[in-house]
């Protein structure tokens, strides 16, 4: 065989091999931007409970209903039966109650997870929560709320929460 025929060979070889790790590089770079990507939503996310968190502590109705999207089709189900709250203004008319009576709250999350769909626009989490409070001149608290709901991005790119659910943990009394 010729020898430029064979350095023509291996350099066609050693190109192709480049041109494939290129291309793996070009990958594993887009697959690391897409996890840096679907991070940051994660973190705006988890920054939005946690500002909800405190706004909800404060009785800050205004702060909270940045975070709500303020249509009638948003949804919240809280922890008891009757409490299907459908529309901004059911949800808004509840937690300005649980404002007007309960004082002193504290909220902790104790634990969080947040998922993404896959074209990072739709959000979905789980929460369970410690409420500390006065309600009736009475230090009161629940335990291992849970709280899950969904986010979506509006036009702007802002997170809104769309439907939440309450609920706490019963307890059976043993025989």
């Amino acid at each position: 065989m010729n020898k430029s025929l064979i350095y023509f060979l291996f350099a066609t070889l050693l190109i192709s091999f480049s041109a494939c790790e290129c291309d793996d590089a070009k990958t594993n770079k887009k697959i690391e931007n897409q996890q840096l990507n679907i991070d940051k939503e994660k973190a705006r996310v988890s920054e939005l409970l946690d500002q909800l968190a405190t706004a909800t502590e404060g009785g800050d109705i205004e702060a909270v209903e940045k975070i709500w999207c303020p249509k009638e089709k948003s949804l919240l189900l809280g922890t008891e039966n009757n409490e299907k709250l459908m529309g901004w203004a059911a949800i808004k008319k509840a937690i300005g109650n649980q404002s007007s009576a309960f004082s002193e709250m504290l909220i902790s999350i104790t634990d969080q997870n947040i998922w993404l769909s896959e074209d990072g626009r739709t959000a979905w989490f789980f929460e369970e929560l410690n409420y500390n409070f006065i309600y009736k001149d009475k230090a009161r608290s629940f335990e291992g709320i849970r709280f899950t709901g969904v986010m979506v991005q509006n036009p702007d790119n802002m997170w809104k929460l769309v439907q939440g659910h309450m609920s706490v943990a019963s307890h059976i009394d043993p025989e």
